[in-house]
Formats: structure tokens, C-alpha cells, sequence
């Protein structure tokens, strides 16, 4: 029942009737919200078929990248006590965006669709996530939706940037 109210909570955040503000400021529920963000995203991964250090490297990455960005710009604008609240809700609606990728990933695979179907949702996946992060964060840092967009667009391209260069190295 906890488990459904929270991804309610997700869901009305995605939806714009909530914000981060409207969840508890609890240390148990980030971290809870970062392994199924976590687990999600790996699972997420392999449906691409991206060996196992590759999806662990990418979805790691990608979740110290986020921790990273919105700890510095909170710390910037003076906003470090709402670090707990943001995250929460940043995870939060990016494992429902992963559910949604697995989702249509899945029936892709099992019903033997063409790849245009997941090039399309990734376009659509970026609109949706540059909206609703970047609202997510207008409200976490008192600034317009265009600095949230911004902010939002620097994680995801700073993100891949670096899992670039780290499979470089790598291989």
C-alpha cells in the first residue's frame, strides 16, 4: 500500500498537480526510490541488449550524474535542504518513465515491431522528460521552466558525455 501511495505521489508529480515540496523529506524513501530506479534502469538496459558492465556502467553513471548536477545547483542557489525532496522526486519519475520504456520495449520485442517504434518513443521520452524534470527542479530551485529545461538537458547530454568517454577508456 506505501509502495502505491508513493508511486501516486510519482505519478501526480509527472502530471504537474504535485512537486518535491509535497513529499517527505525521508533519507529511506531516496534511497528506496534509487534502487528501483536503479534495478528499472539495468533492466531497462539489457532489453537493448547491452552486455551487463555495460548497462551497470551506464545506469550507475547516469544516477551519480543526477546526484551530482542537483547537489551543485541547489548548493548554488542556495537550495541544499530541498536535496532530499528533489532527488526523491527525480528518481521517483524516472523509474515511471523506465517503466514506461520497459514496458513498450517489451511488447516491441514480444510482439516483433519494428525498431521505429522505440526511435520514436526516445524522441517523445526526451520531450517528456526535459518537461517534467524541468519542472520538477523549476520548483526545487524558485526559477523559471526554461532553467529547469536547461538544467535537465545539461544532466542527460553531461550523462551520456561521460559513459562515452568511460566506455572509450574501456575498450
Amino acid at each position: 500500500m506505501v509502495i502505491l501511495r508513493f508511486l501516486q505521489s510519482f505519478l501526480d508529480i509527472a502530471l504537474w498537480r504535485k512537486g518535491p515540496q509535497d513529499l517527505p523529506a525521508s533519507t529511506a524513501l531516496a534511497i528506496l526510490a534509487l534502487i528501483a530506479y536503479l534495478s528499472t534502469g539495468f533492466m531497462r538496459m539489457r532489453l537493448f541488449t547491452l552486455d551487463r558492465p555495460t548497462a551497470l556502467l551506464f545506469i550507475c553513471v547516469d544516477a551519480l550524474m543526477l546526484g551530482a548536477w542537483l547537489w551543485l545547483v541547489l548548493a548554488f542557489f542556495g537550495r541544499r535542504q530541498r536535496f532530499v525532496q528533489t532527488i526523491t522526486a527525480t528518481l521517483g519519475v524516472g523509474l515511471l518513465v523506465l517503466l514506461l520504456d520497459v514496458t513498450i520495449r517489451s511488447a516491441q520485442l514480444a510482439l516483433g515491431w519494428s525498431d521505429e517504434l522505440s526511435m520514436t518513443w526516445l524522441k517523445a521520452r526526451f520531450l517528456v522528460v526535459a518537461l517534467v524534470l524541468g519542472r520538477v527542479f523549476m520548483l526545487a530551485l524558485d526559477r523559471g521552466l526554461i532553467t529547469g529545461i536547461a538544467l535537465t538537458v545539461a544532466i542527460i547530454y553531461s550523462t551520456q558525455a561521460v559513459v562515452q568517454l568511460m566506455l572509450d577508456l574501456r575498450g
